[in-house]
């Protein structure tokens, strides 16, 4: 190395604008007389140890740490500001050696490291440097036509790249200029060249007959001696080219953009959108592109409009970003992979040295899950004939119906090969419009396929119910409905005149009503009453339980008719008593046993009827005074009287204490058994009943009673009733059944009810026993209370404890959140001691603000709305504040945030209506730097931070081009064609 950097003095070599760092080493060692791997093992050389990792490829790029790049300075005898200004991968990386002192050096291959490049032209290269040399540069996709000696650099997959002459081909030379002028007028157009990138490249597969122009230019510029199969694969971008720049140019229109819509609806198929195809046509020169383009349903193209139709209905952020999003999918692929695969499908020696390489962003798991998917996809729709699947079936075991759910999420980046084949399956198995109408309208194909032609006029009577409601309700809406879902009903035989001249298809309400109430006197008639018809019960095939119920919770919310109620009437005077219903079917239950046995005496106990009959007569008897009339006329009929209940109901309660009688089912089964035999429960059968109170029923006094026993004596042990819903006491579930009152409670509140009277017995034993706060919050403060009522041996500020335990962690955020709190809560927390004067002791003067403050975005946000104001932007230091509020550390919380969550949220949206780039997809670093430089341009850090943009501009997010554009920097191409001058020797040697 000594005696290279000795030698240095005798030449001096500058870069080119844009080079590529490894093809201008490439160049001081061939000044030298070295080699390229010579010249890294002399730079990185150490004690005889070299620092290179890598392989050496000829396309491969070259990362230096600061000691390499400091020889490499001093080699070439350029200074270190005219190399960073020239190369844009000079300071990229910083690969590193055994220490940080010694020089290192890493060579990087493939498109994911080595961003695009292509060969310097010749003729530039040999005016600026006097030299004829090889070298490659970085080129975006505006910079690969060299207009001054008009030849395409075309980058080459292991070489240094190739020079093709344009001279058949002034179009290509015209096209980078129209680019150009594309990239200075619209600020999409770098996004709206990718997607025409795509979609060009879709075509170039295609291979349509009809297509003349691209084999033309392909013929044209073939090099002397290039195998023409190979040269198809190089050549694509260049052949593509200006077809590319107009379809970028036309997807970038705002005129175009607009009219990509039908009618609100989003597209099936690009016939859909004749606009936008007879467009492209017009555009390209090709009108035989519309046949072509009309049956397209997916490909990047299709992508493009689906995503345009729906950021023309939310026009926010999110529907701008997918609007430009290329799928993996559609990507074109990487020439290194175009050239593996043809020459794995020409055979020969070199294909064993390049094995074909899988597209990337696929996978082998992923695709053999498709490939089983598909397999039972086959089945289903072989049986069925679509694949308009439920969310929830299942095919031979698999989950297909959630498996297409999956491929219709991801259909519009899913690979060609993978749509090819469901869409051969089904046309429409993924339609714009809900999969349930495609469901039903199978059902109609196959009625019609069964039944004949659909008759509409009619009102489709050969359809059932359900199939000619749908059918009319899409006559109704027939105008509204998307294109391909009018032309599917028109192969059923409904166009438009037909829908226009549809009648219902509907049953006579009257006649369902007559049918219903046939049923329930027949029920009638076989059983006594209607008092056994439950949910569930079906009368010959007729849902009567469920038509019984309807009506029964109509009559109990006022809304049942007079006649209705009156015919149901006439059928039993009691089919919705004003009790429980279980006491009715008990009660028709004792009557068919009283005709069974031809009567009894009631003293005798009705000895021969059954024991769940025998049972319920003797509770009636005991709990006769707690009835209502009605029940008191029916039970007069099994000869059950006041003098006799009154007489009878000693002996009774005797004789039951004596035998007591455990019902295992009644006659309505084992659910219903407790409660049928006498309305009570098993619990409270056998015990005195009290004088019933308002607000509660009376047969679940003497269960509250007992419960608020256990609920006392939980209280006396510990203070409160803030009990987890599992805790039990003394056998008692007494957590759940204080989790019931506190439901029945706030469900009363919230229907504007009074409290319930017995309720305040719990309020006199714990006032907070239903909080209008979480209960974890209660239970947390009554373990505080304990615990600083004991005293602690902790430290303490303002006299709280801060300790890292649970209690100090949690009276730190009642400090800290001590004014959003409810003002009872704070009432309490006065109680222990936390005040606001001890909160703010406690919780210091750094976060004081947030006592003063409600922690609240809509507050906060005032404060970020002035910043705006004041600077223009939204984009402080995080250490920044702003009148008194942290406002920088504020903005980082909420950057955080919008990058967790895949859509933008509202704050988001009120910070992006602020500053569109509050949350830039590049580092907040280069954010800072650019409103420094924006507000002080004259400074020389501002200077500093403008030419290192300006030199690494073809590396800049098409947006950070734009931004800077706006303030009047732009990038140095042009500057470097023609500035030269004393003292400029850089420059003149430069690109």
């Amino acid at each position: 190395m000594g005696k290279l950097l000795l030698a240095a003095s005798a030449f001096r070599v500058a870069p080119l604008q844009g080079e590529m760092t490894l093809s201008f080493l490439g160049r001081i060692a061939d000044r030298y007389g070295l080699t390229v791997r010579n010249l890294l093992s002399s730079v990185t050389e150490v004690a005889g140890q070299q620092g290179v990792a890598g392989a050496l490829r000829d396309d491969s790029e070259v990362f230096l740490n600061a000691a390499a790049r400091d020889r490499v300075a001093a080699l070439c005898r350029v200074p270190q500001v005219g190399l960073r200004r020239a190369l844009p991968a000079w300071t990229r990386e910083e690969p590193l050696g055994p220490s940080k002192e010694r020089p290192a050096a890493r060579l990087g291959n493939g498109v994911e490291t080595v961003a695009a490049w292509g060969p310097a032209c010749p003729g530039c290269v040999a005016a600026r440097t006097g030299r004829v040399a090889p070298a490659r540069v970085y080129l975006a996709a505006h910079e690969r036509v060299c207009p001054r000696h008009r030849c395409w650099l075309m980058g080459v997959p292991g070489s240094g790249g190739r020079v093709v002459g344009l001279a058949g081909c002034p179009e290509v030379v015209q096209a980078q200029e129209d680019h150009r002028r594309l990239l200075h007028r619209s600020p999409v157009a770098a996004s709206a060249f990718e997607v025409a990138e795509a979609v060009t490249a879709w075509w170039w597969t295609q291979k349509w007959p009809e297509e003349t122009t691209w084999p033309a230019r392909l013929c044209t510029t073939v090099p002397e001696g290039e195998e023409p199969g190979r040269w198809r694969v190089l050549a694509r971008g260049l052949v593509t080219y200006p077809e590319t720049v107009a379809v970028a140019g036309m997807l970038a229109d705002q005129t175009i953009r607009r009219r990509t819509q039908v009618r609100g609806h989003l597209p099936f198929c690009l016939g859909d959108l004749p606009e936008l195809i007879s467009e492209l046509a017009r555009c390209l020169l090709r009108p035989w592109l519309t046949d072509h383009l009309t049956s397209c349903m997916d490909g990047p193209l299709f992508a493009w409009a689906h995503q345009c139709s729906k950021a023309a209905e939310v026009p926010d952020g999110d529907g701008q970003r997918l609007l430009w999003k290329v799928h993996p999918a559609h990507r074109p692929r990487p020439l290194a992979d175009e050239l593996a695969q043809y020459l794995q499908e020409a055979g020969g020696e070199a294909a064993e040295a390049l094995p074909l390489k899988r597209r990337r962003g696929h996978s082998r798991q992923a695709d053999e899950a498709f490939e089983a998917g598909l397999t039972r996809a086959r089945a289903y729709a072989a049986a069925r004939g679509h694949l308009a699947t439920r969310a929830d079936t299942l095919q031979d075991g698999f989950p297909l119906g959630a498996w297409m759910t999956n491929q219709r999420m991801l259909r519009l980046g899913m690979p060609a090969w993978r749509s090819a084949a469901l869409r051969a399956l089904d046309p429409y198995w993924d339609t714009p419009w809900p999969t349930l109408w495609q469901r039903t309208y199978h059902q109609a194909r196959c009625h019609v396929a069964e039944q004949g032609p659909l008759d509409a006029r009619e009102g489709f009577p050969s359809t059932g119910l359900s199939l000619g409601e749908w059918l009319f309700l899409q006559c109704t809406r027939y105008p509204d409905l998307h294109p391909e879902q009018q032309r599917l009903l028109a192969r059923l035989g409904v166009d438009a005149a037909a829908a226009r001249e549809a009648r219902p298809r509907r049953r006579s309400q009257r006649a369902g009503e007559q049918e219903a109430l046939a049923h329930a006197r027949t029920w009638a008639a076989e059983h006594g009453s209607l008092a056994g018809v439950s949910v569930s019960t079906v009368h010959e095939n007729y849902p009567l339980g469920r038509w019984l119920s309807d009506r029964r919770g109509q009559m109990g919310r006022g809304v049942l008719s007079p006649g209705r109620a009156e015919a149901l009437t006439r059928i039993d005077p009691w089919w919705r008593p004003p009790w429980h219903l279980r006491w009715q079917r008990s009660y028709e239950h004792a009557c068919q046993q009283l005709q069974q046995v031809g009567g009894g005496e009631l003293s005798a106990g009705f000895p021969l009827m059954d024991k769940p009959a025998q049972e319920w007569l003797r509770i009636q008897q005991r709990r006769y005074h707690l009835l209502l009339p009605g029940q008191h006329d029916l039970l007069a009929r099994l000869g059950l009287k006041p003098e006799t209940a009154i007489a009878e109901a000693p002996a009774a309660t005797a004789s039951a204490s004596a035998t007591p009688v455990r019902v295992r089912g009644g006659p309505h089964g084992d659910e219903e058994g407790a409660e049928a035999v006498g309305g009570l429960p098993v619990a409270a059968q056998h015990r005195p009943l009290g004088v019933p109170r308002l607000g509660q029923r009376p047969d679940h006094r003497a269960r509250f009673d007992s419960a608020l026993v256990h609920a006392r004596a939980w209280a006396d042990v510990h203070g409160h009733l803030a009990v987890p819903r599992d805790t039990r006491q003394s056998g008692f579930a007494l957590g759940m059944w204080l989790f019931s009152q506190r439901n029945r409670a706030k469900q009363r509140a919230r229907k504007g009810k009074p409290a319930s009277p017995h309720l305040g017995q719990l309020a006199a034993i714990d006032p907070w026993w239903n909080p209008p706060w979480d209960l974890h919050w209660q239970r947390n403060y009554y373990r505080a209370r304990d615990c600083m009522r004991a005293g602690r041996g902790t430290d303490t500020v303002g006299g709280l404890p801060v300790g890292k335990d649970a209690l100090g962690i949690w009276v730190k955020r009642q400090c800290t959140l001590y004014t959003s709190l409810h003002p009872d809560q704070q009432h309490l927390l006065a109680a222990i001691g936390i005040t606001l004067e001890a909160a703010r002791a406690r919780v210091g003067p750094r976060d004081s603000h947030r006592l003063t403050t409600t922690p609240r975005f809509d507050t906060d946000v005032a404060y970020a709305r002035s910043y705006a104001a004041q600077h223009r932007h939204l984009a402080p230091h995080a250490s920044e504040e702003h009148e008194g509020f942290p406002i920088g550390r504020w903005l980082a919380e909420h950057r955080q945030r919008a990058r967790k969550k895949s859509g933008m949220s509202p704050q988001a949206r009120v910070l992006a209506s602020l500053d569109p780039w509050w949350n830039p997809p590049w580092p907040m670093r280069w954010q800072y730097s650019y409103h420094h430089a924006r507000t002080h341009p004259d400074t020389a850090r501002a200077e500093k931070w403008i030419t290192a943009q300006r030199q690494g501009w073809s590396l800049l997010h098409p947006t950070q081009q734009q931004l800077l554009a706006d303030i009047g920097i732009r990038g140095l191409y042009a500057a470097c064609l023609s500035w030269e001058g004393d003292g400029g020797a850089w420059a003149a040697d430069s690109v």
